[in-house]
């Protein structure tokens, strides 16, 4: 009899295990059919398209048209690139070009300062994090990526571009005229204020800017300074391996600095802190609603990492996604595709979400950055460094 129950229960295992497989390759089929059955809808409307349209359309512009579409409608930094537009990506990272100094995204679908570049045209002029950008030169933003944008911002020095922006918590249209210049982005600048303490400002995550701070904080060492205000507002991003070697520089070995995951529970990458650091006294980090990227996994690898590192001024701008940029073949097109997303050594997901600061400081519309007079989220900075120094006693 228990022979017979044992035989019995193999087999109904054996039974489910083949049901649930039949079901699993029916669902399969079935998504695979329903595919089919869109790419053959796709495959009508372009051909009603080239037959009916008013004007004769070229196929490739047709094509290229639905490619940005379906990529554009995954998330706001996806994308279909056009060899233009892939040497523009590449342009990035370069710490020189010819243009405006803005750094651009997609927000809920509207062309969205992230941050002007420090001593640039969009600085100078005015600019804002988190203006949105209703049109360039005229002609309306709808419906335009950023890849379009920059091409219509960038241009010859010298020459003027025309935007108009609404600003965070106002109706009224802002119209600003943008002289275009040599735009040199020269990531680190650094003095020491009053009571000994180290103040340097990162603009940009490029490829040397871990090597420039390096020295900047073994100089800071060498002047005996005793405390240092790491000033990320406005900084916009850049290099994902940029922001992982500047965390090293203040964090102990092997601690997390970042996370990514991608869409299977195997594609994890976490990034440890590999040697000893540089800086070993009080630190505290100045943000706002410009820093994002790289600056929000520099902010969240020390805050998270150093129990008396505090994060002042507002919430960061909550872009924490991983994208890779995959060839499709020789004529230079390629698709910049979101393939992770960033978490921070708490296990905390920054896209969408930003991070919130210690010490809420708002600032003023026309507050000078970096002005001992003027700026009071860098008083207030000081005034917590100071306290901290005192606490630790040095």
């Amino acid at each position: 009899m228990k022979k017979k129950i044992a035989i019995w229960v193999a087999g109904f295992f054996v039974l489910s295990f083949l049901l649930g497989f039949n079901l699993e390759v029916s669902q399969a089929r079935k998504n695979e059919e329903e595919f089919y059955r869109e790419l053959e809808r796709f495959v009508t409307v372009v051909n009603i398209v080239k037959k009916e349209y008013v004007q004769p359309v070229d196929d490739k512009k047709l094509i290229y048209g639905a490619l940005k579409g379906m990529l554009s409608s995954l998330d706001p930094y996806s994308a279909f690139l056009e060899p233009e537009a892939s040497k523009e990506l590449q342009i990035e990272t370069s710490g020189e070009f010819e243009g405006v100094g803005m750094e651009i995204t997609l927000k809920d679908g509207v062309l969205t300062v992230v941050s002007p570049i420090q001593d640039t045209p969009a600085w100078n002029a005015g600019v804002k994090p988190g203006d949105r950008i209703i049109d360039i030169d005229g002609e309306s933003t709808k419906g335009m990526n950023t890849w379009e944008a920059a091409q219509k911002l960038r241009g010859k020095k010298g020459t003027p571009v025309v935007i108009s922006v609404l600003r965070e918590n106002s109706s009224k249209i802002i119209k600003i005229t943008l002289v275009r210049d040599v735009i040199r982005v020269k990531s680190i600048k650094s003095s020491i204020l009053p009571g000994n303490t180290g103040y340097v400002r990162i603009t940009n995550f490029q490829e040397r800017t871990s090597e420039d701070l390096e020295a900047v904080i073994k100089e800071l060492n060498n002047q005996h300074v005793q405390a240092l205000i790491l000033d990320l507002r406005n900084n916009p991003g850049g290099l994902l391996s940029s922001a992982v070697e500047v965390s090293q520089l203040f964090l102990p070995e092997k601690k997390v600095i970042v996370s990514i995951q991608g869409r299977k529970p195997e594609d994890k990458k976490t990034y440890y802190s590999q040697k000893a650091p540089i800086w070993n006294k009080p630190v505290v980090i100045l943000a706002n609603n410009g820093s994002a990227s790289a600056s929000e996994i520099v902010i969240g690898a020390l805050r998270d990492n150093l129990k008396t590192c505090k994060v002042i001024g507002t919430k960061t701008f909550g872009k924490g996604s991983v994208q890779n940029l995959i060839k499709l073949d020789d004529d230079g097109t390629s698709i910049k595709l979101t393939i992770a997303y960033y978490y921070t050594p708490s296990g905390t997901r920054i896209d969408g979400k930003g991070i919130e600061p210690d010490i809420k400081v708002e600032a003023p519309e026309e507050m000078e950055i970096g002005s001992l007079e003027k700026d009071i989220q860098l008083k207030k900075a000081i005034e917590e460094i100071l306290n901290e120094m005192q606490t630790a006693g040095t």
